[in-house]
């Protein structure tokens, strides 16, 4: 008899991460989306500002990421892939890092980036509603945020991105 329960138990507990991880949709979706983009006021990496004046008529995607996180290296080169694919301001929020070793990593692997505002304590990471990094926000022309991407932009991502900025162009 306990092995019955045990052996039903187990197989309850394999189905139930069985359909969890099986999910399709595993976006988050963020309170933020077709909102105004967050107070933004950041200095940044060359010691200039990073602030909603930034993000007047044009498209940009804003990318939080920091040198210590392992898939924002993986991540890195798709960002390259997509300003080649499509010219893009792309705003890097370095979060909660130490800017010398954020150097060292940029000296590395390249900037991608058209500016880098420097988020030292992480609130303007929760003022974004950034569950982790690395995370990436879509803003258009007006300073809406249009589409979030929660983990590492890929092949994948880089398609749905090309398709919403070519939307979002019209």
């Amino acid at each position: 008899m306990k092995y019955i329960i045990l052996i039903i138990t187990t197989a309850f507990i394999f189905i139930c991460f069985f359909f969890g991880l099986n999910k399709k949709d595993k976006t988050l979706n963020s309170p933020l989306l077709n909102k105004p983009i967050p107070e933004i006021n950041l200095v940044s990496l060359k010691n200039e500002n990073l602030n909603e004046s930034d993000f007047n008529k044009e498209i940009i995607l804003v990318n939080f990421f920091a040198s210590w996180c392992v898939p924002c290296i993986v991540e890195h080169d798709f960002l390259f892939e997509l300003k080649k694919q499509k010219p893009i301001k792309i705003y890097g929020i370095n979060y909660k890092d130490d800017i010398e070793n954020l150097e060292i990593w940029l000296e590395k692997l390249g900037n991608p980036y058209s500016k880098i505002g420097i988020d030292k304590t992480g609130i303007t990471g929760i003022n974004w509603g950034v569950n982790g990094i690395p995370e990436s926000f879509l803003i258009d022309k007006n300073g809406i945020i249009k589409h979030k991407i929660n983990g590492v932009i890929n092949k994948k991502q880089i398609k749905i991105l090309l398709t919403k900025i070519e939307a979002l162009e019209k």
